[in-house]
């Protein structure tokens, strides 16, 4: 059982996160249209999958740049399961997390011997070796992509509506964002702060730096292949280009825009970077270049991110009801 601490802990970061689901799920009954809600289904894959990366970046200090290599592990598991296996969406989806969280550990061993860059090009590597395995020819359908993928069916009800769709989507990230709070407010979460703040401090207070490591990477994994199993079957058609290097910078993008260690910027991150890229007029190219104008601003206007916003505005307030004359005063000293 969860001690007192812990349970005040949790309950103080449980507001946030309520709030997030009555928005989230709000807007699904709010008559937004198709259009609009399927941009609300690919905002909230990208951000169930920016989520579980900002836990490894921001959460545990450990610079990954792999997680659209997850995310097709997650969406082949589980597209592959339920096509050629017919298996159910849920047991197909569950199968598919645990394949990723697997190869996840294998990550995790690998950055116990790596930091900085050297890990940055690590993961981007593991990425990239998944999305160049999904290109060969062969029963995943290679460049060609995979389908017809079945749509969802959870409990005979089959997920057709996109409404229904939309609120898959938004549940699953109102889990995830619970379980992500969840993890940072317990010990573990503590135990990782010290890991991203000082490794050799926190080895020499007892943290199993090991253990936390290759723990984070399977956990970012699994809610990224999260992301990809869920997404696959509403699209019922997949190809590795959803996969791509691009993806995964796209996804650090989100985590960087929405403030480093905080789960709700990487939300708010994820719905900036997929609507920028949605909106912005002529081919990609451009949407692209646009993000990278956004993130020079963000870097020099706030480097915090967005999750810096409300500090900010502390202290602008602050500064208002101080006046402009409550500055610093020079006091005459006697000779």
């Amino acid at each position: 059982m969860p001690d007192k601490a812990f349970a005040l802990r949790a309950g103080r970061h449980l507001g946030p996160t309520v709030v997030a689901a009555v928005i989230l799920i709000g807007f699904a009954f709010a008559n937004p249209g198709v259009t609009n809600l399927a941009l609300g289904v690919n905002i909230g894959v990208a951000a169930i999958a920016a989520v579980g990366l900002t836990l490894t970046i921001g959460g545990a200090g450990q610079l990954a740049l792999g997680q659209a290599g997850f995310m097709a592990i997650g969406a082949y598991g589980t597209s592959y399961l339920m096509l050629d296996r017919e298996m159910a969406f849920l047991p197909a989806l569950i199968l598919g997390v645990v394949l990723a969280l697997v190869v996840g550990v294998l990550v995790g061993y690998i950055a116990l011997r790596l930091s900085g860059h050297y890990l940055a090009m690590a993961t981007l590597a593991v990425g990239t070796a998944i999305h160049a395995f999904l290109m060969l020819p062969g029963p995943l359908g290679g460049a060609n992509g995979y389908a017809p993928i079945p749509f969802p069916e959870i409990f005979g009800y089959k997920i057709l509506d996109p409404r229904d769709q939309y609120l898959l989507v938004a549940v699953t990230l109102v889990l995830v964002l619970l379980g992500s709070r969840w993890l940072l407010s317990a010990r573990m979460g503590r135990e990782l702060a010290a890991l991203r703040d000082d490794e050799v401090a926190a080895r020499s207070v007892g943290v199993n730096i090991t253990a936390r490591k290759v723990q984070i990477f399977a956990i970012s994994a699994a809610i990224g292949a999260l992301a990809g199993g869920v997404n696959a079957p509403l699209q019922t058609a997949i190809d590795p280009s959803l996969f791509s290097t691009a993806i995964s910078i796209q996804l650090f993008v989100m985590v960087i825009l929405g403030g480093l260690g905080n789960i709700y910027g990487a939300v708010f991150g994820a719905a900036l970077v997929t609507w920028l890229i949605a909106e912005v007029p002529g081919s990609g190219s451009w949407a692209l270049t646009v993000l990278g104008v956004v993130v020079v601003v963000f870097m020099a206007v706030l480097p915090d991110g967005l999750s810096g916003v409300p500090r900010i505005g502390r202290a602008l307030l602050g500064r208002f009801r101080r006046g402009p004359g409550s500055g610093a005063t020079i006091t005459e000293v006697s000779k």
